[in-house]
Parts: C-alpha cells; structure tokens; sequence
C-alpha cells in the first residue's frame, strides 16, 4: 500500500474513536448544563467543584503550551536591537500606567466582589461570595456566601497568588500589575505579525498609551485579564492555521475554554475558537482532535450552570427600578449616544484615546473596503489575519450584544471597560491602516514619532489626572485609612455601604438596617466587651444654602443608639461620619422584637 495512504489510515483509525467521545462528551455537556441540573444543584455544583474543575483546565493548558514551546518550529530569532527597543517600549508605557494611575479599586463594589470570591476560593476552595465573616478562636471565616454572577477565572488566579505569597488585598493589583505588560508584549507580537516592525511598535504605542488600559491594570478587576487572554488565544489561533495538530489544538481549545470564563461575554469567543478550528480542518482536509479537545465541552459545565444560576436569579441583575430585563432595543439610542461620546471626546474625564479611535474607525472602514474589493478566499488568506479576522468579528459582535445592554452606556466612567475588547479592534485595524500607508508615501519615522508625542503629551497627563477613577470609591479609601489610623484591637463595623471592604481586611462588618434588627445582640457585645469597639459609618445631606446638613434616612438608627462621633469628612456636597457605638438602651429591645425576627 502507499505510504501516504497507510499513514491515512493510521490516523483516521486514531481519530475516529475521539469523534464518537467527543460527541458523547458534547451530549454529556448539553445534558448537564442546560437540562438534567436542577438550578438549586447548580448552585451547589459550581461551588464545590467549580475549583477543581478550573484548576484541572489550567494545569492542562499550561502543560499544552510547554508542549508547544518545545514543539515550535526553528526560526531566526529577533533581532537585538529590536527585542531591546519593544521591551523598553512595553517597559516604559507600563512604567507610566503603574505609577500615574493609584493603585485601588475603581470601579465601586464589582472589584470587591471578586477578591471575596478569592478570597473563599483560597482559604475554602469553593466558588462563593462571602457575606459575612467573623473571626471564631484567631480564624476569620466566613459564615454566610452566594454564588455570585461574575465569571471566576480572575478569582481563581486571584486565589492562586494568595496560595504561593499568603492572602493580601494587594495581591489583586499585583496580579494586574503583571498582566499589564504580558498584554502590551502580546499586542507586540500580534502586531508584528500582521505589519512587521512597525505594525509591533503601532500596536504597543496606541494600546499602552489608552488611559482605560491604566485604569484597568491599577485596578483590582477582571478585564486585563480578558484583554491578555483574547491576544493570547488569537496567537495560538494563528498557530493552530499555521500547522494544525494535536498539540496547537489542545492549546487553542483550553485557551478557549479559559477565556470563555474571564468575563460574561467571552464564551461568544468559544464560536471564532470553533470556527479556526474548522477552517484548519478544511485547509488540511483532514480532522485533528487531541484528547483535552475531546474533554473541553465537559470542562464548560460549571459555566453553563453558573449562567443557569443566574437567569433563574433576578436579584444578581441589579437593574433599576424601573427595568424588568437586561437586554432590550430600547436601551441601544441611549447607549449608541454614549459610545460616540466616550470614543470621541477630547475631555479628560474619560478614559478614552481620541487617537485610538480616529486611527482605529478609518482602519475599520479600510478594511471593510478592501475586504468588498478583493473578496479574499479564507482558505488561502494569511494565518495572522485569518486568526484575527474571527475574533475581531466576536469582539465586535460582543460590542453590538453590550448596546443592547441595559447599563452600557460607555460614557458612564463605570461602564466605560465594556469597550476594552473593541479597543483591541480598533488597534489593530489602525496598525494594518498604518502599514498600508507606510508601504504607499514611507512615513514609518513621521508615524512612531506622532505616537510617541501623543502619548507624552495627551495619555500621559490624561492618566496623571485620572478624573474616571473616582467613582464613589474615595470614601471608601478614607474610612480604610481613619479605621486603620485607631488603635488596634478587634472592631467590629456597621456601614451604610456594602460590607465587603471591611470583610476583605478580615473585619466583621454589618449594614446598618441589619444593626436595627440585631440591637439586643449588639447590646450584648458592648456588656461583654466581645469587640473593643463598634464603630458606625454614616452619611450626610445639605439641607441649606449655609451648609448645614442632616442624616439620611435610610442612615438613622432608632433613638436608643448612642453615638459618639470620631470624624467627619466631606465628599462633594455630602459628609460622611464616622462614630463609635457607646450604648443602647433597654427600652429600644422591646420595640424592636416586636416588629419581627431578625433572623440569623
């Protein structure tokens, strides 16, 4: 028989049985996700097992990127000279993100969210949100946690940092402190990969310098992350077009399945991961299928059921009182609006790069038009601009899918990150552009020149001034540091904000309505000096034009509180207090157990 036709044979009788358990696998999946799986086992599922399963996926995928590393084809390396000049470009523009922009949480509770979600995942391996903690015998656990909306691979790697260097709250900006310049290095290298030197140098200098980017990498948040995951499996994409086997499609599948599970939209990047894989069947008209391939529906179970969770949940969808669904066509004028302010204003208030955005459009616009003229044949098209081309669709369609979302305005400083993905559009459809006329009139200098004035002279002051950052977080930040600034001992505090930041820092923390309901257990704790001090946490409106102010409403506790107030600050037009709880009267008990039981 012919070598070629043995060879066929060969792997069409290895091939063949991982098609029929992938399709078992694929039914398995559908099965468990979507039908057999009540929404109360859901929750259960994902939270103790959710863990594992994600540990699992990560272990496999760096085991399949070293098997790549080794497996890559010889080639001449980089240049010096260039390797020098892109790693102090991606060196200094991360020095500048770092630096200038302060290292908090910016955008107010969501970032609190998933570093309680690490924080249950590296001291109890389960996938939950705390709600309550208190320290039992030197150990602070947390007693109350729900399964909460946000995807959590950050979380998951969150928690990792915490196993190897012990649990911090800066472990989470330190994690995207790394992030920031493994996303501009990839950006270097896809960039280069389209356009050559230049196309490397574009895509740093209009990436790095995007104020958003900054405020991002500074932050506590998950959407560095999934910026480093989209450039990295769009590489392995291209990889996989290059020269499909077994081990650049175990690679690109886990990446994808990581990915899937790094923001809320990012499975839409599980069908651009299917259709590369499809289109490197058809180029070598032969089916590859590696076993991770084969296990990769079963390891998105505990996103389906997570996502089962959380349509049978409409107390995760936060909307508005007068909403009744998170996506609708009515919200897209308001949002269409927002996009084109956020892209194109020249105000610091924003986090946006006009630049970006001027270069990225007319780029968009180019290639659409050259993709109408030429009518490529994506079989024969080049594997970089074939891998990019499936993605880029995803991202663009994951910003038309957040148009149609009901808190999507991108010139809302908090949903401002959603653009992060179509940013990545943007970039390299300006680096094609700019290819395109460094080829035509020779302007390479003229180009990187204008880009690094813009980023001295626009993104650097517009991240120093860092106005977007600001989103309620400061009052948090100050109450931090007056709480810190007391004597130490065990406290115990009742906010009128969510209870998560001082549940982070390991402090046990109750909402003032939860306060007037557990006032004989309070009441208790100040007799027996459980805690050596209760401090309350309260905000204050002006009432008149000579600046007098009164307690909100919702702040007030009832008479029999004694407060002894310890300081005040002011924050735009309202103040916040910060007093200590010194007694509560007998006589408030009675009132309060007569209006129901306050539960647990």
């Amino acid at each position: 028989m012919n070598p070629l036709l043995q060879s066929l044979a060969r792997l069409q009788a290895r091939t063949e049985p991982r098609l029929i358990f992938f399709g078992l696998s694929a039914l398995a999946a559908v099965w468990f996700g979507f039908i057999g799986v009540s929404v109360a086992a859901a929750d259960q599922i994902v939270k103790r097992s959710g863990y594992y399963v994600m540990l699992f996926t990560l272990v496999l995928w760096v085991v399949a990127l070293g098997r790549l590393w080794r497996a890559r084809a010889p080639s001449a390396p980089l240049p010096r000279r260039e390797l020098f000049f892109a790693g102090l470009a991606v060196a200094l523009l991360t020095l500048m993100a770092l630096t200038a922009e302060p290292f908090r949480s910016k955008v107010l509770y969501d970032e609190f969210v998933l570093q309680a979600t690490a924080f249950n995942m590296h001291y109890f391996r389960d996938v939950a949100t705390m709600v309550r903690g208190y320290d039992v015998l030197g150990v602070f656990l947390s007693t109350d946690n729900y399964l909460d909306k946000r995807p959590y691979f950050f979380p998951f790697l969150l928690s990792l940092v915490h196993d190897f260097t012990g649990y911090r709250i800066a472990n989470a900006f330190a994690l995207n402190a790394v992030l920031l310049p493994v996303s501009l290095g990839l950006a270097y290298f896809q960039g280069r990969r389209l356009a050559g030197l230049l196309g490397g140098f574009c895509a740093v200098l209009l990436l790095g310098s995007l104020p958003l980017l900054a405020q991002n990498a500074t932050g506590s948040g998950m959407e560095l992350l999934n910026v480093c995951m989209l450039l990295g499996v769009t590489a392995l994409a291209a990889a996989w077009l290059r020269s499909p086997d077994e081990t650049r499609l175990s690679a690109l599948v886990l990446g994808a399945v990581l990915l899937a599970q790094t923001r809320y939209e990012s499975a839409l990047y599980a069908a651009a991961a299917a259709a590369v894989i499809l289109l490197g069947w058809w180029r070598t008209r032969r089916i590859v299928l590696s076993w991770p391939a084969v296990l990769a529906p079963l390891l998105l179970v505990p996103y389906a059921l997570q996502n089962k969770v959380l349509a049978h949940s409409p107390v995760l969808w936060e909307l508005k009182d007068n909403q009744d669904t998170r996506f609708s066509t009515a919200y897209l004028a308001d949002n269409l609006r927002g996009a084109g302010n956020f892209f194109f204003s020249t105000t610091p208030a924003f986090a946006n790069s006009v630049l970006l955005s001027v270069l990225g459009f007319a780029g968009l616009l180019w290639v659409l038009w050259r993709l109408v003229r030429a009518r490529p044949a994506l079989r024969f098209a080049d594997p970089d601009h074939t891998a990019l081309f499936c993605f880029g669709l995803c991202m663009a369609a994951n910003t038309i899918l957040i148009l149609f979302y009901y808190w999507s305005k991108l010139d809302d400083p908090m949903a401002a990150r959603f653009s992060l993905p179509f940013y990545l559009v943007l970039t390299f459809a300006a680096v094609l552009l700019c290819s395109q006329l460094d080829k035509k009139f020779r302007v390479f200098p003229i180009l990187l020149t204008g880009l690094c004035l813009y980023t001295l002279g626009v993104s650097a002051s517009q991240i120093g001034y860092h106005l977007y950052s600001h989103l309620g977080t400061d009052e948090l930040q100050w109450e931090s540091r007056y709480v810190a600034s007391r004597p130490p001992g065990n406290r115990i505090v009742i906010t009128n904000k969510s209870t998560l930041p001082w549940l982070l820092e390991k402090t046990p923390s109750i909402l003032i309505s939860r306060a007037r309901q557990v006032a004989d257990r309070l009441q208790y704790q100040l007799r027996e000096h459980t805690f050596s001090e209760i401090l309350v946490i309260q905000s204050l409106r002006p009432t008149t034009v000579q600046g007098d102010h009164q307690l909100l409403a919702e702040d007030l506790l009832p008479p029999g509180f004694h407060l002894e107030q310890l300081g005040e600050k002011r924050f735009g037009t309202k103040l916040t207090r910060i007093s200590r709880l010194v007694a509560i009267d007998d006589s408030v008990l009675p009132m309060l157990k007569s209006a129901g039981p306050a539960g647990d």
